[in-house]
């Protein structure tokens, strides 16, 4: 597995070569469009270093799609969430990394491009990503609006709030080309900067997860379980929730 993101702009051995070509190629023309040939021509190098370096052109795009996700990393870091106070600071947080991540400025666009075919289309070759990155980031999202809400709020909801977060974010990213038609220019470099995003995204996803704490508490009057109006969910810090956090993100 790819651990450290090489210099998209000066590869300096073969291999790494290889992995920066094919990541070009393989975001712009797709896994069954790119061709062995024309990955090493571009490369520099013989046809037969993906078999001496990869294997084969399966393996050679898996370790592409890790290694578009390390760049990702490397340029916007998961931040201490030890250091932040509560779920509300780790949630706006979170919001902004997704953001930075996706729509934050880039001078190589294949990682993001590839990585966000691999979501709308997943292939076998995404497994290691959504197991070792995808999965452990969502979990973590889970937990952090868990402390968000009342502890009678059910699994599905907390997953369901938890994908609205994530939505938006990427929302942003996939319909980047849309949003430009049907808003003016000046409306999009005022209004869609990353912080001026995350900020909305972050608003509206907290009123969100107040309206279920609230709709909770109501519906605990109506079941005559309660004598009077119950206050909004106040964060609560959880332990074990915390935990989930913080082990996510040492591979996010």
């Amino acid at each position: 597995m790819t651990s450290t993101a090489i210099d998209v702009d000066n590869p300096n051995c073969a291999k790494d070569r290889i992995l920066v070509a094919a990541g070009r190629i393989f975001a712009d023309k797709g896994f069954r469009c790119s061709t062995v040939r024309e990955i090493c021509d571009a490369a520099g190098v013989n046809i037969a270093s993906v078999n001496y370096y990869f294997g084969d052109k399966k393996k050679l795009y898996e370790e592409t799609l890790l290694l578009a996700r390390e760049i990702g990393a490397q340029k916007f870091p998961v931040p201490d969430f030890s250091a932040l106070a509560g779920p509300e600071d780790r949630l706006r947080s979170v919001i902004l990394l997704l953001l930075n991540r996706l729509v934050g400025k880039h001078v190589e666009p294949w990682p993001v491009k590839i990585l966000m075919s691999e979501i709308l289309n997943p292939s076998p070759a995404a497994k290691p990503l959504i197991d070792g990155y995808i999965e452990p980031f969502l979990r973590m999202v889970f937990a952090t609006v868990k402390e968000m809400v009342d502890d009678n709020v059910s699994e599905s909801t907390i997953h369901q709030l938890s994908f609205s977060v994530v939505s938006q974010c990427v929302w942003y990213r996939f319909a980047s080309d849309i949003n430009r038609m049907v808003v003016s220019a000046d409306q999009y470099n005022e209004e869609f900067a990353v912080n001026t995003l995350a900020k909305q995204i972050f608003d509206f996803s907290l009123s969100g997860i107040n309206a279920v704490n609230l709709n909770m508490g109501e519906s605990t009057l109506s079941n005559g379980k309660a004598t009077k109006t119950q206050p909004m969910k106040r964060p609560k810090q959880s332990g074990n929730s915390r935990a989930v956090v913080e082990s996510a993100t040492s591979s996010v």
